[in-house]
């Protein structure tokens, strides 16, 4: 992943906990509610836009990476592995590695399907009218995209696993 990418990646994930910061802070639990609806309802235009940001933002991304990811399957992980077993010389660790990719990229469109759906439901709720609904429905969606994390965390890992054993493979022969 190149500097550029990963400054974007950075700079979306800020401006979110930027803009989530201020519902998040920290106060007595009954003045907290009250303190945080007030907020919410104060600030209900701009909290909308900048999620309409994120989600927009997030689309990208995940265009973006799920691209990645079907290159990175099908044009290294898969056709190496075919040519291995073509040439007898099939390797069960990458094979492994395929299929937990396989199984992780699925993980990942899936996940985003549910973020999408649920930053939708988010963004189209009247926050005026239900600050406190509004926060639940924030702190679910912040949940999966936190997921979402994980699941290109681990793409992430199986991709630097692949080369690992390519390089180990190639060391072989």
């Amino acid at each position: 992943m190149t500097r550029r990418n990963i400054f974007f990646y950075y700079s979306i994930f800020l401006s979110i906990c930027l803009v989530l910061a201020g519902l998040t802070m920290v106060f007595p639990v009954e003045a907290a509610n009250k303190k945080r609806e007030d907020l919410i309802k104060e600030r209900c235009e701009t909290i909308k836009d900048d999620l309409k940001n994120v989600q927009r933002e997030d689309a990208k991304v995940r265009v973006h990476l799920g691209s990645k990811y079907e290159i990175i399957l099908n044009r290294f992980i898969m056709p190496l592995n075919v040519k291995l077993v073509e040439k007898n010389m099939s390797n069960a660790d990458l094979v492994e590695n395929q299929n937990n990719f396989v199984e992780a990229k699925t993980t990942f469109s899936n996940d985003y399907i549910v973020y999408q759906q649920q930053l939708e439901e988010l963004v189209a709720m009247d926050c005026k009218a239900e600050p406190g609904q509004f926060y639940e429905k924030l702190i679910k969606v912040r949940q999966k995209r936190k997921t979402m994390e994980q699941d290109t965390m681990l793409l992430r890992n199986l991709i630097s696993k692949h080369i690992r054993l390519v390089t180990r493979l190639k060391e072989k022969i």
